[in-house]
C-alpha cells in the first residue's frame, strides 16, 4: 500500500463523562502532535493531519460502539478497549486511515487490530512509568517489524536508569535526618484515577472493592496505608468506605515518592496496576501487581528477564524522539525516502514534564501537576 499521509491519533474512542464529548481527551491529541509534528514533518516531508472524533471530525465513533453493539459511554469504553473488531467496526475506520502510516499516543488494543486488519503501519507511543529520570518520556511499539528493530538503537538501558536509582538514593542519604519523609506504612497501597487504562480488565474498569480479601489480609499483618495518586488525592467514596472498614490509613500523596523509594521504607508495594510497582522494582522493593500486565516496559529492572511470549513490548525512548533525525531513521523501512538533518536536539532536564505539567510523585522539580478533567470522577 503506498502511505499518501501521515494520522497522528490516540483513544480516540474514549468516553468516560455522562456526555458523549470528547472535548477533554482530545486535547491529549493535540499535545501529542504540538509536540511532535514539526519534527516528523521534517523527517518525511509528507502531510500530517489529526484523526478524532468530536463535533468537527467526519470519523463518527458513534458507528464503531453501535457496530460492536455497545454503549457509548464508560462501560462502553472499558468493554471496547481490549475487544477483537468485527467486520463493520473495521469498515467504519477504513476510509479515515487507508493510505496512511498512523502514530499513535496510546493507541488501544482495539484500535491497534483495526489498523493491523487494516494493513496500516502505526507507530504508537505511551507514557514510559519510569517517572524518577532527569526527565519523563516516551515508551515506543510499532506493528512492523523493521520499525520495531530500528527503535532499538534508542532503547534506553538497565544500567542508564540504575545510575538515577543511585543519584536517588545517595540524594537520600546526604539528607538523611534533614525532614526525613519516612512513612509510617510498612506495606503501602498505591492508588490510581478512576478511569486509568491499565484498571481495563476483562471489560470492566477494576476497583479495590474486588480484593477486598487481599486487602483484609495485609491490614491484618499491620502497618498498611493506602498513597492516592497525585492527580486523584481523594479517594471516590466507596473507596474511601472500604479503607476504614479495614482501618487502612491514607498516605500524604504530595511527599517525594521517590525519596521513600530511595530511603528502602516500605517492605512491599501492592496495587492494582500502577506503573508505580515497575519503579519500586529497580530499588528492589517487592511488589506485587494484582491485575495482569498488558504492556511490558523496557528496559526490564536488574535479574527480570523477557518473557517469550509476554504482553504488547514498549521500549523506553529518552529523548531523541525529539529530534528529527530519530524518525527519519524509524520511518525509513516504511516509506519511500525520509530526510534526516543531522541535528539532534539536546537534552534538557525537566523539559517534557513542564511542557506536560506532570510530575507524578517527584517533588523535586517543584512543578504542579496539570490534572485533565477526565481523570476526575463525575
Amino acid at each position: 500500500m503506498k502511505l499518501a499521509r501521515l494520522l497522528v491519533t490516540s483513544d480516540l474512542l474514549r468516553v468516560t463523562g455522562k456526555a458523549q464529548s470528547r472535548v477533554g481527551f482530545k486535547a491529549n491529541t493535540e499535545f501529542f502532535l504540538a509536540l511532535l509534528g514539526a519534527q516528523v514533518r521534517t523527517a518525511t516531508r509528507m502531510p500530517i493531519s489529526l484523526l478524532e472524533w468530536d463535533e468537527t471530525s467526519r470519523f463518527d465513533g458513534l458507528k464503531v460502539y453501535e457496530a460492536m453493539d455497545l454503549p457509548a459511554n464508560a462501560a462502553g469504553w472499558a468493554e471496547l478497549y481490549d475487544a477483537q473488531p468485527n467486520e463493520a467496526a473495521i469498515a467504519a475506520f477504513a476510509p479515515h486511515v487507508e493510505g496512511s502510516l498512523v502514530i499513535g499516543f496510546e493507541l488501544t488494543p482495539f484500535v491497534q487490530r483495526v489498523l493491523d486488519a487494516l494493513g496500516v503501519p502505526f507507530v504508537d507511543a505511551r507514557w514510559h512509568p519510569l517517572r524518577f529520570l532527569d526527565d519523563i518520556f516516551f515508551g515506543f511499539h510499532s506493528n512492523r517489524p523493521e520499525i520495531v528493530e530500528a527503535i532499538k538503537a534508542y532503547h534506553l538501558t538497565t544500567d542508564e536508569v540504575m545510575t538515577h536509582v543511585g543519584m536517588h538514593q545517595a540524594a537520600a542519604i546526604r539528607r538523611r535526618g534533614i525532614n526525613d519523609p519516612a512513612s509510617d506504612h510498612q506495606t503501602m497501597l498505591i492508588g490510581q484515577t478512576p478511569f486509568d487504562s491499565s484498571l481495563i480488565h476483562e471489560g470492566q474498569i477494576a476497583t479495590w472493592d474486588a480484593y477486598e480479601p487481599v486487602l483484609a489480609s495485609l491490614a491484618r499483618e499491620g502497618r498498611l496505608g493506602y498513597r492516592p495518586h497525585p492527580f486523584s488525592p481523594e479517594p471516590v467514596p466507596a473507596l474511601r468506605d472500604l479503607l476504614m472498614r479495614h482501618c487502612i490509613g491514607i498516605a500524604d500523596s504530595k511527599s517525594d515518592m521517590y525519596r521513600l523509594l530511595a530511603t528502602g521504607s516500605f517492605k512491599e508495594l501492592v496495587s492494582l496496576s500502577s506503573g508505580t510497582l515497575i519503579e519500586a522494582s529497580f530499588f528492589g522493593i517487592p511488589v506485587r501487581r494484582l491485575l495482569p500486565e498488558r504492556q511490558t516496559y523496557l528496559p526490564l529492572p536488574p535479574g527480570q528477564v523477557m518473557p517469550a511470549h509476554g504482553p504488547t513490548v514498549y521500549a523506553g525512548v529518552y529523548h531523541e524522539y525529539l529530534s528529527v533525525d530519530f524518525w527519519a531513521d524509524i520511518l525509513r523501512s516504511a516509506l519511500p525516502k525520509t530526510y534526516p538533518n543531522g541535528r539532534p536536539t539536546a537534552f534538557r532536564p525537566d523539559r517534557l514534564r513542564q511542557v506536560n505539567g506532570s510530575y507524578w510523585g517527584y517533588v523535586g522539580s517543584g512543578g504542579q501537576n496539570i490534572v485533565m478533567s477526565y481523570n476526575k470522577p463525575e
